[in-house]
């Protein structure tokens, strides 16, 4: 099973890079997005978004949000229905015969940013219950495969590239527990735009940044093997 996933597109600055990306997309089974889809939320991108994937994939589109698409405008978002949209919660999707499980969030952050920590209320008990709501999701997932989407990192090991006291403020490492606790088939993350290690195994896990200022391309991934990562250009 192929399974394609890209993030951070920030339309409409990066999206001629993707709309180059997607075209080159030759095969793939399902279609992620891990946030950053559009730029300080405008929603408003996400038809020409969906126009070029039409192009080349016919498929179910499952998306989580990002720190771009801002809380007050993700009722607008959900508007668009061909996207299947993941805030915080899972969907098991038949993909061929094949159940496949997909938890998705923006993730959690080790220490909120300047911004966050000044302007979001209880933004460190938000991110802790984002842990044990992932840990939750993935223990109760009955699929034969389990993928999660998350904006923010899991790990620190896909951030080599990104100055290191940043670190904090791109990842956690309890997610990173949380990857070893419940060993999902693949877990794709965005955000990282600059990562020069952007895949890493933990455990049995597959762990991705699928950036499109990182990878430059569309990151396929074919399932159930976990041995590697196979990019169609």
């Amino acid at each position: 099973m192929l399974v394609a996933a890209i993030s951070d597109v920030h339309a409409p600055r990066y999206f001629d890079d993707f709309k180059a990306a997607i075209s080159r997309l030759k095969k793939c089974d399902l279609l992620l997005f891990a946030g950053d889809i559009v730029s300080k939320s405008r929603h408003e991108q996400v038809p020409a978004i969906l126009e070029a994937v039409r192009e080349v994939y016919k498929g179910q589109i499952i998306a989580c949000f990002g720190n771009e698409e801002y809380d007050q405008s993700l009722d607008e978002f959900k508007k668009f229905k061909e996207i299947s949209w993941l805030n915080d919660e899972s969907v098991v999707v038949d993909v061929d015969g094949v159940k496949v499980g997909v938890a998705g969030s923006r993730g959690s952050l080790d220490r909120p940013t300047f911004w966050q920590r000044t302007h979001v209320n209880e933004i460190f008990e938000t991110y802790r219950k984002r842990v044990e709501n992932i840990d939750s999701m993935l223990a109760e997932l009955k699929s034969d495969l389990k993928i999660v989407i998350s904006h923010y990192s899991p790990t620190y090991l896909t951030l080599e590239g990104e100055r290191e006291s940043s670190w904090p403020e791109m990842a956690s490492k309890a997610m990173e527990e949380v990857i070893k606790k419940r060993q999902p088939d693949v877990w794709f993350h965005g955000h990282i735009h600059r990562s020069t290690k952007p895949e890493v195994e933990i455990g049995r896990t597959l762990v991705v940044d699928v950036a499109l200022p990182a990878r430059k391309n569309v990151t396929v991934v074919d399932l159930p093997r976990k041995t590697g990562l196979e990019k169609f250009v």
